[in-house]
């Protein structure tokens, strides 16, 4: 049970990996050939059969008859009219190769051998007392041969003795056996073609529903299924149709309610920084002057000092408050544009996180974005390098940001750890969230995220937007 199930499994892992259309072909290709097989082994055997017996028939009846003729012959030693005799009988069947008279003392008579008489035969096929006939079968150089002995009045005045080819048998048999297989090479021809006509009816609306279906996996529902007939396909395209109608709205609902949700996060954002820079850093220098005044002003040396200290703790929440503000909303990204804004970062990242951080932005000098593209790639780089410093490892890293054949590249490398992509992906790991959320922006703004890493080989972020630049005002 095990071993079948073993040679199943095996079975159906090189089957299964071909398409239907192969497996289509293959199934009638098996089954012309079987029937044909079939017709040939029926044909071949019944045909020999039959051929066989009416060869031996033949021969029977000949024996008979040239006994009965032999008869009178053989009593008055009239040897030449019993050669005559032998050699017409000869010349009247072709299927005849010899004809032979023996005596009563097994002495021959006459004989059609042309290079002499073979004394081997004597010993074979011997007439039986009592029967009309002998019937043996005789191997020779030209195939099987039928030997018939009929003795000439029970015996007693010889026996007559002829062999009947079975060559014409098996060359008739062969004509057949060819016939058969031309026409099962016609049948093979004829059903392969009409089988790839109908398996391409059946899997040419299948393949264009697995494209429908890969594409409605990448989220271009534009696609539109074949119509097709009526049935159970049919069916299926139009439950397609239903299910990819269904998730194209259920996109757009998540689209807009993402799209909402990012921009009021931005939104939220930006009133914070705003804040922080305006209120809090404003309150923050407040409180930095009115120490250093007290400073000034006291005399005791200790409680100068103590002053001192304050101020300076101050003035190091002022510069993370700062620093907090333009994570949260660069402001040179709202005044001067996405690669003022990145550099600075860049610039900033490398001197916090103490690594190099190499920058090259081409293609952008006078030029602005769209808003949401600017925030979206920002937030995309800003969320890659922040991935390197928690995660990668890393000793360096790069940003290159060009615009070129009306589409926007961002490239983020590191030369880290690296990580297995699909695995990740595919896991609970909280650490997939940043990689989704980078992801879902860039789909918002119509763009494209790859993420290529091997563990040791560092990691590389791509990022393409298409989009049309104008020149800032």
């Amino acid at each position: 049970m095990v071993t079948l199930r073993f040679l199943w499994s095996a079975f159906w892992s090189k089957a299964g990996a071909v398409s239907i259309r192969v497996k289509i072909l293959g199934i009638v290709a098996v089954c012309i050939l079987v029937s044909g097989l079939a017709s040939v082994w029926y044909t071949y055997r019944d045909d020999s059969v039959t051929l066989r017996e009416q060869l031996q028939q033949r021969g029977i009846a000949i024996g008979t008859s040239l006994a009965t003729q032999s008869r009178d012959l053989i009593l008055t030693d009239n040897q030449f009219a019993l050669y005559k005799l032998a050699r017409d009988t000869l010349r009247a069947d072709r299927d005849m190769v010899y004809v032979f008279v023996l005596d009563a003392a097994d002495r021959v008579l006459v004989h059609t051998f042309d290079n002499g008489f073979p004394t081997d035969l004597l010993s074979k096929n011997k007439s039986v007392s009592g029967e009309p006939y002998q019937m043996q079968l005789l191997e020779s150089r030209d195939g099987i041969i039928q030997d018939v002995a009929v003795p000439v009045l029970g015996g007693k005045a010889g026996t007559v003795r002829l062999g009947m080819s079975e060559a014409t048998i098996n060359a008739a048999v062969a004509v057949h056996v060819r016939n058969i297989l031309w026409w099962v090479a016609l049948t093979l021809v004829l059903g392969l073609f009409i089988a790839y006509g109908l398996s391409s009816i059946l899997t040419e609306p299948v393949a264009r529903l697995a494209e429908a279906a890969r594409a409605t996996g990448k989220g271009d529902f534009k696609w539109r299924t074949p119509v097709w007939a009526k049935d159970e396909i049919g069916a299926l395209g139009d439950a397609f149709s239903e299910m990819r109608d269904e998730l194209k709205l259920k996109e757009e609902m998540r689209v807009k309610l993402l799209g909402k949700v990012i921009n009021a996060q931005e939104e939220e954002r930006k009133r914070i920084a705003r804040e922080l820079h305006d209120e809090t850093s404003q309150a923050l220098t407040s409180l930095i002057v009115g120490l250093k005044f007290i400073e000034d002003s006291i005399k005791d040396a200790k409680l100068g000092e103590k002053t001192a200290e304050l101020r300076a703790l101050a003035a190091e929440t002022l510069t993370e408050v700062h620093h907090l503000a333009i994570a949260l909303r660069p402001k040179l990204l709202d005044d001067l544009g996405l690669d003022a804004a990145i550099k600075k970062y860049a610039k900033d990242y490398s001197a916090k996180m103490n690594m190099g951080v190499d920058c090259h932005i081409s293609g952008l000098d006078g030029k602005r974005l769209p808003s949401e593209v600017e925030v979206t790639v920002f937030r995309i780089v800003q969320e890659a390098l922040t991935n390197v410093a928690r995660h990668a490892k890393a000793t360096s890293a790069s940003v290159v940001l060009r615009y070129r054949d009306s589409s926007l590249v961002a490239i983020i490398e590191d030369d880290g750890q690296g990580f297995d992509v699909n695995t990740t992906v595919t896991s609970a790991d909280e650490n997939r969230l940043g990689l989704f959320g980078m992801y879902e922006r860039a789909s918002l703004i119509g763009g494209k995220l790859t993420v290529e890493s091997q563990a040791g080989s560092g990691t590389a972020v791509f990022l393409e937007v298409p989009l049309k630049l104008s020149r800032k005002s």
